[in-house]
């Protein structure tokens, strides 16, 4: 299921502004050497999904292999949906580039989120037992376990850029919060390397 709506009525925990932080032992490495990522500042870094300056460019370069982000929260928080953003098909001459397949993943810890998790694990059914039995944990792990949260497609053919989805029922159903994701993109729509212009996650703060 897909929604769209206005960047401004959902706040984004992975927003930089709003304490979004990149955790890089988690993150693919870059797609062309570091010291240009350096020199670009933001722009064009891996830290260019987490800014609301969007622009041709303004994009993270992954490789055409294991690509990830994982985003920390300043806060912890019960999520909701997930937002991709690209830009306008008909404003660049590469749509290739863009992200197509991706996978949400939530870091589990705390006790109680760990009880959830293993209950969930037992009894899932539908998407979400096919997710676990198709994918453990995203392809970078750091031996921590995770729960995929919603897999989903982006259209770049789409009238609209960004695109919101959101996270799988029985997840929601469970009531667990997160304080670090995962976004993996398991294809993009053919090119030799992808370009991800924005991510952002919304949900509900939990104290």
């Amino acid at each position: 299921m897909l929604i769209i709506t206005t960047p401004c009525s959902l706040y984004d925990y992975a927003l930089g502004h709003n304490g979004g932080m990149v955790l890089s032992s988690l993150t693919s490495s870059p797609a062309y050497d570091s010291w240009v990522s350096r020199l670009l500042g933001k722009v064009g870094s891996v830290h260019a999904p987490l800014e609301d300056d969007l622009q041709e460019g303004a994009c993270w370069h992954l490789p055409d292999q294991l690509r990830q982000i994982a985003v920390a929260f300043q806060d912890v928080v019960c999520i909701t949906h997930v937002m991709v953003d690209h830009v306008l098909a008909g404003l660049i001459n590469i749509t290739d580039i863009a992200p197509h397949k991706l996978l949400l993943w939530g870091m589990v810890d705390r006790e109680d989120n760990l009880a959830k998790y293993h209950s969930l694990c037992n009894s899932a059914m539908g998407t979400l037992h096919e997710l676990l039995t198709a994918h453990r944990t995203p392809a970078l792990s750091c031996g921590m376990p995770f729960l995929p949260l919603v897999s989903f497609d982006y259209n770049i053919h789409a009238t609209n850029h960004m695109q919101v989805f959101p996270i799988l029922d029985p997840v929601m159903a469970t009531g667990m919060d997160f304080s670090m994701v995962v976004l993996e993109i398991l294809d993009n729509w053919g090119g030799k390397m992808t370009c991800l212009y924005q991510v952002g996650i919304y949900g509900e703060h939990r104290t």
